[in-house]
């Protein structure tokens, strides 16, 4: 297995001119979005009563989320590919930190959910940037480790910041949350501007006509199509679960927002593990087989889940099948996010922009549909998560069946950086 000092040991030997990109920031700049996201999720019934509201319309504080962290991948990827790593990263950063502080002054839900799509949409720019400058420095299989091994590392963002925003709402206010992430933006910004040097050397174009050439290619891959869209479906079930679960425990089990911090670090680790699975993993077995087992293990365990909720709901029936789905979504994500990236890695960046813009698309979409249905059994939950885990599974024996491609790719190595061309 990997670990963070043999990561680093690699990227110190890249053919990468500069400095290498310190380990922690990479962790940094891709942990950042998901912290913002995760960290106001237990906040959510809380506001439909300080904003009085309905929960459809508070729903949107963490839809519209998805949607600016889609429509903002779908661009940095491109404009990265062409600008650099380094300025893009700088800007959407300081767009995260201006949509950070007019959440923290929102004075109503329009004003809220308006920041909250600034905050994504600038956050991103780590989520995208922080994938393309790991393939920048590594070949298709190592960069599955890698993409692994930051995961696993900044995955204990997104698993401390809702037991953090939980207790932070119910002994200061919802608006310390956005005061602590405003503070924690500007203190990776700082850092990225100080540490961070360029690791993309072969421009390409940023046209529009360029992009949406970049973006055709992509889909006309019949693997890139069944990796995007295997990932984008799992993402879609984890964030459905997200946005029903503080209602189940608030409304129906009558729990405190502090229930459901402490609770979801059980999927929380779920993913870690997986996560550590994949660095040790995928060598051996190959980046498609491991990723379409992830698959499979996370639809049996909706299985479990829509059995054990409309049985006997309680906590553990959410959280206990929803960490073992998590077990999946760590073992396949990492190697289909790299498989997809490694399609065509001179424009690795589109890529990473196109995979993202799919996954928080079709999450926001899983939200907004939830959003609609009766908030006060598991059933709606329990059917959207299902589907998609179900639909991912589909897209990733696609994948898996695409053999001439994904042969094609198995055997890939990024030639070296004098040899890249625009």
């Amino acid at each position: 297995m990997d670990k963070p000092g043999a990561l680093s040991a690699l990227l110190s030997t890249s053919e990468v001119s500069g400095r290498r990109p310190p380990l922690a920031l990479l962790i940094l700049v891709t942990a950042i979005a998901p912290a913002a996201l995760h960290m106001v999720v237990p906040s959510l019934p809380l506001l439909a009563t300080v904003f009085d509201a309905p929960a459809a319309n508070v729903q949107l504080v963490l839809t519209l989320f998805l949607a600016g962290i889609a429509t903002g991948q779908l661009v940095y990827g491109p404009v990265s590919d062409r600008l650099g790593r380094r300025p893009v990263l700088i800007a959407g950063l300081l767009l995260f930190l201006v949509g950070t502080a007019l959440c923290g002054l929102a004075w109503s839900l329009p004003v809220l959910i308006v920041g909250r799509v600034l905050q994504a949409g600038g956050g991103c720019a780590g989520m995208v940037l922080g994938r393309a400058i790991v393939r920048d420095l590594f070949d298709r299989e190592r960069s599955a480790s890698a993409i692994a091994t930051i995961t696993m590392a900044m995955s204990l963002a997104p698993s401390i910041s809702p037991a953090i925003g939980a207790y932070l709402a119910e002994w200061v206010g919802w608006r310390a949350d956005f005061a602590l992430l405003g503070a924690v933006g500007a203190a990776v910004l700082v850092l990225t501007v100080a540490k961070l040097e360029e690791t993309h050397a072969a421009p390409a174009s940023v046209s529009l006509a360029g992009m949406t050439r970049s973006f055709v290619l992509l889909l006309r891959s019949s693997a890139f199509r069944g990796f995007a869209f295997g990932t984008a479906f799992t993402s879609a079930s984890w964030f459905t679960f997200l946005a029903s679960a503080p209602y189940l425990l608030s409304e129906v089990l009558h729990q405190p927002p502090s229930t459901y911090g402490l609770m979801i670090l059980l999927p929380m680790v779920g993913y870690i593990l997986g996560n550590a699975a994949v660095a040790r993993l995928t060598v051996p077995f190959g980046i498609t087989r491991l990723c379409v087992f992830g698959l499979a293990l996370s639809l049996a365990s909706g299985v479990m889940l829509a059995v054990w909720c409309l049985v006997d709901l309680t906590p553990w029936a959410l959280f206990v099948p929803m960490a073992i789905s998590s077990v999946g979504n760590g073992i396949s994500q990492p190697p289909g996010i790299a498989a997809g990236l490694s399609v065509f890695p001179r424009i690795a960046g589109a890529a990473s922009g196109l995979m993202g813009f799919l996954q928080m698309m079709i999450a926001a979409a899983g939200t907004f549909l939830i959003g609609q249905l009766p908030q006060g059994t598991p059933l709606s939950m329990v059917a959207v998560v299902g589907a998609s885990l179900a639909l991912a599974l589909v897209f990733g024996l696609r994948a898996l069946r695409a053999p001439e491609e994904v042969s094609h790719l198995s055997m890939a190595r990024l030639p070296p950086r004098t040899a890249r061309r625009p």
